[in-house]
């Protein structure tokens, strides 16, 4: 998926200061790759953390829901931070938090202490993506940084979701966290590389400006049940393949491809004509998704898993920009795609909670219809808000 914090709003709104040089981006476009790794595979995390402790899909919805939750709470926290504190500090804080909360995922094996480690490293995780994202905020293109970022991160995640069959044969889910929180530990070398802007950055709480409360909410509303609908199937996406049967490699398959086809999304959105609007492409884009869903229901084969994988988050990071462009229309200030960082993140996060209450028979198909009518009904709203605030 595409991520979205709450800095990146505030980015086009940052006084006169030092610019990133090609050193400085590096370092944020890495500490932001490792700060989101488990949204951008969400699935392949469920499954370590089921093979190394044997947890039913149902807990393994409330671990996700754990860690990036915490994730959502520091990313909204890091707004509010960026003039409080040197941001190297900062981001080594999360860094550190990163890493032990992978050290301590690798000798847990109980729902309770797993969910604990799981909130230490989510909450070091946020610290790292916000930051990251406001370093990427004072690059003289930032559009182009933050694509860069969005690119290196897919293709990142697509290389690990691929490769993560046979790294699971030959090393045990114990190794692979210790192995991810030596990745943690090691982005602290690129620190003294990472830009402070403390200095020079905009306090969230002193902007001024007029909000469009009506449409602030209801735009804000339809993030939450957009991302928690899709957050639900993509958290689940890799069990639904199991559940059915499907070789481990096709899943790998999958699930990588259809990250590649996320950045097509995004790339695909930002090039529609304006007179086009954002409610029409916002429709076909809920259309995939809830295709893509109902693709996934019952015994799914091969083909059609990777079909199903590939329409889902090509739909999701389609609608993504199209949902941002929204919130900046509430306030010219970007507070509202400052908070839709946040929002967007907790509604990744409670979907799979959410879809996990549902998996009592052991079947997904209460979840993949509950979530395809909270999909239409997150566009039916955003449709409705825009319509009245024209």
């Amino acid at each position: 998926m595409e991520i979205s914090s709450p800095v990146e709003g505030l980015s086009h709104l940052a006084p006169p200061c030092s610019r990133l040089n090609k050193a400085e981006m590096a370092s944020a476009i890495v500490i932001g790759i490792v700060g989101a790794l488990v949204i951008f595979v969400t699935p392949g995390f469920l499954a370590l953390i089921a093979a190394q402790s044997g947890l039913d899909d149902q807990h393994l919805g409330y671990i996700a829901a754990w860690d990036i939750n915490s994730m959502a709470v520091t990313i909204g926290l890091s707004a509010f931070l960026l003039t409080r504190i040197n941001w190297r500090v900062a981001v080594a804080v999360g860094l550190a938090l990163i890493t032990a909360g992978n050290v301590a995922t690798a000798f847990a094996h109980q729902y309770e202490m797993i969910a604990a480690a799981r909130v230490v490293a989510g909450a070091g995780e946020g610290i790292a993506v916000g930051f990251a994202f406001a370093a990427l905020g004072r690059a003289r293109n930032p559009d182009r940084a933050f694509s860069i970022y969005l690119v290196a991160g897919a293709l990142f995640s697509t290389l690990l979701l691929y490769s993560l069959p046979a790294l699971e044969a030959r090393f045990s889910p114990q190794s692979l966290f210790l192995a991810n929180a030596v990745l943690a530990a090691a982005c602290g070398l690129g620190l003294v590389r990472f830009p402070n802007g403390a200095a020079d950055e905009m306090d969230v709480l002193s902007m001024g400006g007029k909000v469009n409360r009506r449409l602030a909410l209801g735009a804000l509303a339809a993030v939450f049940l957009y991302f928690f609908a899709t957050g639900a199937i993509w958290g689940y996406s890799e069990r639904i393949g199991m559940n059915s049967g499907l070789d481990a490699k096709v899943i790998a398959t999958g699930l990588s491809i259809g990250t590649l086809a996320g950045v097509l999304g995004a790339g695909l959105a930002g090039m529609l004509p304006t007179r086009w609007g954002r409610i029409v492409p916002l429709l076909i884009s809920g259309i995939v998704s809830v295709a893509s869903f109902q693709l996934l229901t019952g015994q799914v084969g091969g083909s059609v898993f990777v079909v199903a994988v590939v329409l889902l988050l090509f739909g999701w990071n389609f609608a993504q920009p199209l949902l941002s462009g929204i919130c900046a229309e509430a306030d010219e200030k970007g507070r509202v795609v400052c908070a839709m960082g946040s929002i967007q993140t907790f509604g990744t996060g409670f979907g799979p909670a959410a879809a996990a209450t549902t998996l009592g028979s052991g079947s997904f198909t209460v979840a993949i219809w509950s979530s395809s009518v909270i999909l239409a009904a997150s566009l039916i709203l955003v449709a409705f808000v825009v319509a009245r605030n024209r």
